[in-house]
C-alpha cells in the first residue's frame, strides 16, 4: 500500500514539474540560454553553431 502511494505521489510531482520546466524553458530568451552554456562550459564557437550566430555574437551575448 504504502509503495502504491508513493508511486502515485511520485508520478503526480512528475506532471507538475514538467509543464513548469517547459514554461521556464520558453521563457529564457536567447542571450540568458547562450549565458547558461558558457556557465556550463561551452566554448563560444559550439554556442555560436547551437545557435546558428557568429562566434562574435555568442562572446557578445555571454560577456553581457
Amino acid at each position: 500500500m504504502m509503495t502504491t502511494l508513493t508511486c502515485i505521489a511520485a508520478t503526480l510531482l512528475a506532471l507538475l514539474t514538467i509543464p513548469l520546466v517547459v514554461i521556464l524553458w520558453a521563457s529564457e530568451s536567447k542571450q540568458q540560454r547562450a549565458r547558461r552554456w558558457r556557465r556550463a562550459g561551452s566554448s563560444y564557437r559550439s554556442i555560436a553553431e547551437r545557435m546558428s550566430i557568429s562566434q562574435s555574437t555568442a562572446r557578445r551575448w555571454c560577456m553581457a
